[in-house]
């Protein structure tokens, strides 16, 4: 990994290559799932949208049949000849079933309404002949008379089954005299009949009491596997929809204690989203590809002024000042090459000027060696002069030569002062020759006080006087 991570690191065009290869592949795929998430998302709010409302439709079809029972069952509470149905007397049987059959009009389609009298059936609107008698503590029958003034409904246990039984609606209706009860039954098959435009092949729904007790499954949920799970959630206390990957949509039908339960497969199976994913690892393979050979080119025609400076930065480091960097661009990296070229004159420039600064200081070092030399030069071999003319006793030339080295030695003497005495010496000196040169035409007196000779004073400042 670290060979690796050296092999990327020492080049600009590999890091440019990778990072833009990896940039690129992070966007196509994350881009991709995100969107199949998305799709996802959307089909399934879509499909939730549907749904809903699909339920609201079968369930405002259901209350609508209830509420039409229950107007059924109003208008035969109201009606005095089906009151007089129950006397023991007076009774127009023809009238009765006139009278029967015109209050129950509108729900007749889809179900069968009884008059019950102590447990016996009196009349009914079935084409069969009357219902079969129940006895008083029959469960719908014991449930009206302990609900005087409710409608109750119930399931038939003569024939509920595991998949579904015959819905039992009734209500008590008293003339004074003696108790009956209005009974009305719906079939399994009129509820399916009833909600036939409603529920497609892949739906499924239950209707069920509140002890989830069925009273028709149909479509998907016609195997009972679906009721069996929701009835074991709700037994263990768990929600009612776990484990089930179908759409549960569960509800109260108003105030009858019946429940609706509307099922629905979910828009994408396993199938599906797995085709999605294939078809996203597809696109990835496609998009390496494509990617690398996006990324090759960027990272080339990006890199390819860096590796142009580089070069030119390495001929300069080995001495070729000359070096010079053409861009044929108008970004950045001409702005680099012009920097690059300007830096490039200047520093040759600069360089010129300290050689030749250094060469003339060194010429005049020399020169000062050579001012140096020639004054002592000078002084040695005057004093040579002194002590030859003193050896063949010609004491002018000695003289003069003594002079002219004293005042030589201070002119060459890197000291910008000196005392008043040191002053007058080198003007005795200077006066020495003089006079030796114009044959004595002259004398020097010099009168200084005493305490004036220690003055320090600048060097040479009385002879130019």
């Amino acid at each position: 990994m670290n060979k690796k991570s050296d092999f990327i690191s020492q080049s600009f065009k590999r890091q440019l290559f990778f990072w833009l290869l990896i940039v690129a592949l992070l966007l196509v795929i994350c881009g991709s799932t995100a969107a199949l998430k998305g799709f996802q998302a959307r089909i399934k709010s879509d499909y939730q949208r549907q749904d809903l409302k699909q339920d609201s439709e079968i369930n405002e079809k259901l209350l609508n049949a209830l509420e039409l029972t229950e107007s059924s069952i109003d208008a035969i509470e109201a009606n005095e000849v089906l009151q007089g149905a129950f006397s023991a007397s007076g009774r127009n049987t023809q009238q009765i079933y006139t009278q029967l059959y015109s209050e129950t009009s509108s729900i007749r389609e889809f179900a069968t309404v009884d008059l019950y009298a102590n447990g016996r059936c009196i009349y009914s609107t079935s084409g069969a002949g009357n219902s079969e008698a129940l006895p008083l503590n029959y469960s719908i029958l014991r449930e009206a008379n302990e609900n005087t003034k409710d409608t109750v409904y119930s399931l038939d246990p003569n024939n509920a089954t595991d998949s579904g039984g015959t819905l039992l609606i009734a209500r008590q209706i008293s003339n004074g005299h003696i108790k009956g009860v209005v009974v009305v039954r719906i079939q399994e098959d009129d509820i399916s009949n009833l909600l036939s435009g409603q529920i497609n092949s892949k739906d499924g729904f239950i209707l069920a009491n509140q002890y989830l007790r069925p009273f028709c499954q149909l479509g998907s949920a016609n195997d009972g596997v679906y009721l069996e799970h929701i009835r074991t959630n709700m037994i263990d206390n768990a929600l009612y929809t776990d484990g089930i990957s179908s759409n549960v949509y569960m509800s109260k039908l108003g105030n009858t204690g019946l429940l609706s339960i509307y099922i629905t497969p979910q828009p994408f199976d396993d199938s599906a989203i797995q085709t999605g994913y294939h078809i996203i690892a597809i696109v990835a393979i496609f998009s390496v590809i494509v990617c690398f050979a996006v990324a090759s080119g960027l990272s080339e025609y990006f890199s390819r002024p860096i590796i142009k400076l580089n070069a030119a930065m390495k001929r300069f480091r080995k001495g070729d000042f000359d070096t010079k960097i053409e861009f044929n661009r108008s970004d950045e990296f001409e702005q680099l090459a012009t920097g690059f070229n300007k830096m490039t004159s200047q520093l040759k420039q600069t360089m010129e000027e300290q050689v030749a600064a250094e060469r003339k200081i060194n010429e005049t070092r020399i020169a000062m060696m050579q001012a140096q030399l020639n004054p002592h030069f000078l002084y040695n071999t005057l004093d040579t002069i002194k002590w030859v003319a003193k050896a063949n006793q010609v004491p002018e030339v000695g003289t003069l030569s003594a002079s002219l080295a004293g005042i030589l030695r201070m002119s060459i003497s890197t000291k910008q002062f000196c005392t008043l005495e040191e002053e007058l010496k080198l003007v005795e000196r200077y006066c020495d020759i003089q006079k030796i040169r114009f044959d004595d035409f002259f004398d020097l007196k010099i009168d200084v006080p005493e305490e004036l000779k220690y003055a320090v004073v600048p060097k040479l400042i009385l002879q130019p006087l």
